[in-house]
Formats: structure tokens, C-alpha cells, sequence
């Protein structure tokens, strides 16, 4: 038959050894105060939130460029640049050292809007880490934009300088071709383009232009077009070119990063949690207790008789 333990046999189980649950009760208690106050070094949190907005002002032919980095998630991942931050906290001349470990970055849904908060050994601390480390990201993304609205000003240069030197070379082999026929340039172009001015031009001259033949004139014709759509398309990339300086010379990314809540200070450590720790070492005493009663309980009936 076996054996079965009743209820009021493992009340007085437990109450015969109190004692020993008492004081491991106890012993956990001060474990756990002992670590929670003079062990676990005390963390203080500091929160703020960003709102990124590539839209906050008309940038133009920038825009593309400015909507493709201002974003939260790009946000979200240059503000966990360890490498990239902590050079700035030593420029900052700042005491510690930043970890990702240290900061939780939440994006919240459907909105613009990204919560930061950082963990640090000081109220103080924490405060001002958490407000270079959202400089240093504002800085290295207005860097990106800039390094690449400059490679942009680069191409745009050499494009215009490349159709510069086409024209000018379509515009003297034009100017190559009036010279060696005696032809008046002007008078050329306004016989070509059919304009009603009267021009005063020499009897040699006149003669080389009555003896203008098809060919030539349709190769004059030909140069003109050229030089026209050269340089139409040089005045649409110069334009391009003063836009993009002119934006390399004024952008900032005040605007599109908005501190919408400052990080705060706290007065009370976020971390450790003493009171948490105490009743974590109350219930961890009360169970071990409990269990060292039924383990010696148990080991004094099954010990065989000498």
C-alpha cells in the first residue's frame, strides 16, 4: 500500500523547523538588500522624443535626396552608431562611453515620431548623453546629405563643363565655315531663319552668298540646331548646378529633426529595483527554506538503522 502524506503531518513538518525557514528567509532578505544597495551600481534613465520631417520645407530638386535620409527608421539606426557616438562623446569631452545596449529606440506606429530613452550612472549624465548622442545622429545625417548633394555638384560641373567645350567647338567649326566662305554671319543667320531685317553687307560678301550652295547651308543649319539644343540643355544643367550649391551652402537639418519632448532628468534610479529585489529575495528564501525542511525531513527517514 502506499504511502500517502497527509496535510496536517506537513504543517507540523514546517512548523517543528520555522526556525530554519525563518533564517534562510532572512538570510535571502539581506542577500538581496545587500546586492540591490552596495552591489548593482544604480542606472537613471533620461527620455526624449524626435520627430523627423522631410517635408518641413520646400527644398526642390533636393527633395528626393533629403526624403531618402530623414526618415525614422534611418534615424533609428544612426542613433545606434556606436563608433560614430562615442567619437563624439570624446569630443564632447563626455565621462563615459556609449553602448546600444544602453539605448531603447521605439518608433511609433502610423506617425513621424521616435522615442528615445538612455540609461546612464547619473541623472545628469543621462541627460546629457541622450542629448549628443540626438546632435551626433542630426550631425552625421546632415554630413550624409551633404556629401551627397556634393558628388551631385560635382557631376553637374563636369557636365557643364563638358557641354561647354562642345559648343565651343560646334561654334568654331560655324565660325571656321563663315570665314572661309567670306559670308556674313548675321546675314547667314537671317537669311537661314527667315527674317524680314535689312542688313548692309559688302558686294563681295553678297556674291559668296548668292553662291551659297544647298549642302552648305544645310550643314550651317545643321551646326546651328546643334549649338541651340547644346545649349539649352547647358542652361537646364547650369540651373541644376546653382540649385544644388546653393542648397550645399544653406542646408541644415534643424528643420527636418524636431526635439518635440527634451530629455528629461529623473530624480529616482530606474534601475535597480530595490523594493523588487527584496520580495524577489523574500519568496526565494521562504522557498528554499521550505525546501531544505522536506530535504532533511526526508533524509532523517530514509537514513538506515546501525
Amino acid at each position: 500500500m502506499e504511502e500517502t502524506i497527509e496535510l496536517r503531518e506537513i504543517i507540523e513538518i514546517l512548523l517543528k523547523a520555522k526556525w530554519l525557514i525563518g533564517l534562510v528567509t532572512v538570510v535571502g532578505i539581506l542577500l538581496a538588500g545587500t546586492v540591490s544597495w552596495f552591489i548593482l551600481p544604480e542606472k537613471y534613465e533620461s527620455k526624449a522624443t524626435v520627430q523627423i520631417a522631410s517635408n518641413a520645407q520646400d527644398t526642390k530638386i533636393l527633395a528626393s535626396y533629403v526624403a531618402y535620409e530623414f526618415t525614422p527608421q534611418v534615424f533609428s539606426q544612426r542613433v545606434k552608431n556606436q563608433t560614430i557616438i562615442n567619437q563624439g562623446f570624446q569630443h564632447a569631452n563626455l565621462p563615459n562611453k556609449f553602448s546600444h545596449e544602453n539605448l531603447t529606440v521605439t518608433q511609433e506606429p502610423n506617425t513621424n515620431l521616435v522615442n528615445l530613452t538612455y540609461t546612464s550612472d547619473s541623472s545628469t549624465n543621462a541627460q546629457k548623453e541622450l542629448k549628443e548622442i540626438i546632435s551626433i545622429t542630426k550631425s552625421e545625417m546632415n554630413k550624409s546629405v551633404q556629401n551627397t548633394l556634393q558628388d551631385l555638384e560635382n557631376t553637374y560641373r563636369t557636365e557643364t563643363e563638358s557641354l561647354t567645350s562642345e559648343i565651343e567647338s560646334i561654334i568654331k567649326e560655324y565660325n571656321s565655315i563663315i570665314q572661309s566662305n567670306n559670308l556674313p554671319e548675321v546675314l547667314i543667320l537671317q537669311t537661314i531663319l527667315n527674317s524680314d531685317i535689312v542688313l548692309n553687307i559688302s558686294d563681295e560678301q553678297t556674291k559668296a552668298l548668292s553662291n551659297l550652295s544647298g549642302p552648305l547651308q544645310n550643314q550651317l543649319l545643321q551646326l546651328q540646331a546643334q549649338i541651340q539644343t547644346k545649349s539649352e540643355e547647358y542652361r537646364s544643367v547650369l540651373a541644376d548646378y546653382q540649385s544644388v550649391k546653393t542648397g550645399l551652402e544653406s542646408f541644415k537639418p534643424d528643420p527636418f529633426i524636431r526635439i518635440i519632448v527634451e530629455p528629461t532628468i529623473s530624480e529616482i534610479p530606474a534601475s535597480p529595483n530595490k523594493m523588487l529585489n527584496l520580495v524577489i529575495g523574500l519568496i526565494l528564501g521562504l522557498l528554499i527554506g521550505v525546501g531544505l525542511v522536506f530535504f532533511r525531513e526526508y533524509w532523517r527517514n530514509t537514513t538506515p538503522a546501525k
